[in-house]
C-alpha cells in the first residue's frame, strides 16, 4: 500500500475533509490528497512546520518532552498536525464544522501504518 492510498483513506472517511498531507520537518510535502483543489497544502505544511519547531523548542526548554499533536481551530478551518516520527508529520485540514474527533482518530490509525513504511 502506498502513502497516497493511506492519505486517501483519511480524506475519504471524513465528510468535511479538505485535504491531508505527509510533510517532512523541512516543510516540504512528501505526499498529499485533497478534495478542495484550491487548498495549498504546500504552504500550510511549510508554515505549520515552523510552528511545530517553535513548540518543540519551548516544550524541550520547559522539560515537557516532545510534542505529538497540534490542533488549530480558525473561523474557516480546523488543522490537525500529528507527528509520525521525528522526520515527518501529517497535516489534516477540515472544514470549520468538521468532525475533529474523527479526524484525530483517522490520523492515529494511519500513523501506525506509515511508521512501518518509513
Amino acid at each position: 500500500m502506498s502513502f497516497e492510498e493511506s492519505l486517501r483513506r483519511i480524506t475519504n472517511n471524513i465528510e468535511d475533509s479538505l485535504g491531508v498531507a505527509m510533510v517532512g520537518m523541512d516543510g516540504m510535502v512528501v505526499e498529499e490528497h485533497k478534495k478542495d483543489p484550491l487548498l495549498d497544502l504546500q504552504s500550510l505544511g511549510a508554515e505549520y512546520c515552523a510552528v511545530i519547531k517553535d513548540i518543540e523548542r519551548v516544550s524541550s526548554s520547559l522539560g515537557l518532552g516532545s510534542g505529538r499533536e497540534i490542533s488549530v481551530i480558525t473561523d474557516k478551518a480546523i488543522v490537525i498536525l500529528k507527528k509520525i516520527n521525528e522526520e515527518y508529520f501529517l497535516l489534516l485540514a477540515l472544514g470549520s464544522e468538521g468532525n475533529f474527533g474523527k479526524g484525530r482518530f483517522l490520523l492515529k490509525r494511519e500513523i501506525a501504518f506509515l511508521e512501518k513504511e518509513l
